[in-house]
Formats: structure tokens, sequence, C-alpha cells
């Protein structure tokens, strides 16, 4: 099996990305983005605030988006989580 660099089998990384890719275009948008953000606060018991985590995932996706279009590619993901 395939995996990431923090131990995430890559057909997993997949499947998740595609999950909140909503339209299908291969590319999570900002809409999306928010979609991702609240689904994802909802779902972990932690101590961030709403603006706390939806900054911290913003922060992730500026460091994944490579060039700089706004859009987060399959591509870039999987090369960001290689690079961890």
């Amino acid at each position: 099996m395939r995996v990431t660099t923090v131990n995430i089998p890559i057909e997993r990384l997949e499947q998740l990305f595609y999950a909140f890719d909503l339209n299908m275009d291969s590319y999570i948008d900002a809409s999306e983005l928010s979609t991702l953000i609240n689904k994802s606060y909802a779902m972990f018991e932690h101590t961030l605030s709403l603006d706390s985590w939806s900054a911290l995932v913003n922060a992730l996706v500026i460091h994944m988006d490579s060039n700089a279009d706004g859009l987060l590619a399959i591509n870039e993901v999987m090369s960001a989580f290689s690079q961890i």
C-alpha cells in the first residue's frame, strides 16, 4: 500500500479530495473549501474556535496552492503531503 509521509494511504487521500470536489471539476475551490472547513470542524473534538480552524485550513491551502490560482488540484495536494 502506498502512503503519504504522514501515513495516510494515497488512495484514501484521493478519495477525500474527490469527496470535497462537489462539482467534480478536479479542483477544490473557495466554496468547496468552506464546506470542507465546516464539515471537518464538526467531526473533531478540539480546542480551536471555528475561526482559528478556518485560518489553519486556509494557511494549509495557501501552502499547497503551488500555482497560486486559488484552486487546489489533486496533484498540488499530493505533492504537499509527500513533502511533509
